[in-house]
């Protein structure tokens, strides 16, 4: 049965596999709205029509009515079902009888108050994507089994063993996703994970929100993934021109865009400072990484180059996982 890693994020599930040779990683863009939407003129353009018990879903990726992921309870949720068994489509695999391994942000994995995974938490998350669901006209991957990991604390992995960090080393692990941010502070080559922090009203879905917001305002109603989209690609005029209808606007959205990510890394970076005020290291991942790489590295200056943004930030996670699973004996087998 094949094992597939699943970092399956609020705003993007990252996939990873391994081909028989080397470990394959895609992102796939959460975007559904209810409702399906009809067949396409163009003979070879799928239409992802779903049904999850009575109701049905479609990917839209425009539509201003897409459903908001960022938000705790996305983890359980139809939409993170739909999310998952998309992202696995678009792999290109045959559809056909699967384990994943998964993720849940740090702060729903271990429990609060004495650092213990949280069990009903882990099989909540489980039942969730062992569920069923329908693509009309279309076959979905079997999900037979799933493994929940943490997020933010195995993206680390392979960069400490193979680091010269000593026994006494404690490095600050910094995941900033769309709904939160998870922390831990790992000892050592991963020798023992001596606390955790998150914060679920933290995360890449603040900027998301305001850009929309901006965009709205400029008689330019757009989706999330629009929305993300603009923020990554807000230096370039020619996309920015594409997205924003009213030109006048285009600088009032840009500002309030790049004021929130200030906002987000600065809060990012207090925040880290209240949880591990003195680590050796910092590594800092997740597809927000670059919007608060700059408060981060700036909050821990004397560190210097010790401040690390990974590479391949956003794919390091569904990497780990993926690595993980095969150092543990996994059955990997493409069909």
């Amino acid at each position: 049965m094949l094992t597939i890693s699943v970092d399956d994020g609020s705003t993007n599930v990252k996939i990873s596999w391994f081909d028989g040779t080397k470990i394959e990683t895609i992102i796939s863009p959460n975007s559904f709205r209810k409702g399906w939407k009809s067949a396409a003129l163009r003979a070879d353009k799928v239409i992802s029509n779903y049904l999850v018990g009575e109701t049905k879903y479609t990917y839209d990726i425009t539509s201003d009515k897409a459903l908001e992921t960022t938000h705790i309870d996305y983890q359980y949720s139809d939409l993170n079902l739909l999310s998952v068994h998309h992202a696995l489509l678009k792999t290109g695999l045959k559809p056909q009888k699967i384990k994943i391994v998964a993720t849940l942000p740090i702060t729903a994995y271990y429990n609060a108050d004495d650092c213990q995974k949280n069990e009903g938490n882990i099989q909540r998350k489980k039942d969730n994507l062992m569920r069923t669901l329908v693509l009309n006209k279309g076959k979905v991957f079997n999900i037979a089994a799933v493994e929940v990991m943490p997020e933010s604390v195995p993206a680390v992995l392979s960069t400490l063993l193979e680091s010269n960090v000593n026994e006494f080393s404690r490095s600050l692990v910094i995941d900033i996703g769309g709904t939160t941010v998870d922390s831990a502070v790992i000892v050592g080559q991963f020798d023992e994970i001596s606390s955790v922090y998150g914060n679920t009203e933290i995360g890449v879905g603040l900027v998301t929100n305001t850009a929309r917001q901006a965009l709205a305002n400029a008689d330019s109603d757009a989706s999330y993934l629009v929305a993300n989209e603009l923020i990554k690609n807000r230096h370039d005029s020619e996309f920015v021109k594409e997205v924003i209808n009213d030109l006048s606007q285009v600088d009032v959205v840009l500002k309030k865009i790049e004021d929130r990510i200030n906002e987000l890394g600065q809060t990012v970076a207090e925040e880290m400072k209240k949880f591990c005020k003195n680590p050796n290291r910092v590594y800092i991942v997740g597809g927000g990484a670059p919007l608060v790489y700059d408060a981060v590295k700036a909050a821990y200056s004397v560190l210097g180059d010790r401040v690390i943004i990974l590479e391949n930030a956003q794919i390091a996670l569904a990497k780990e996982n993926m690595l993980y699973a095969l150092s543990d004996g996994e059955e990997e087998s493409v069909v």
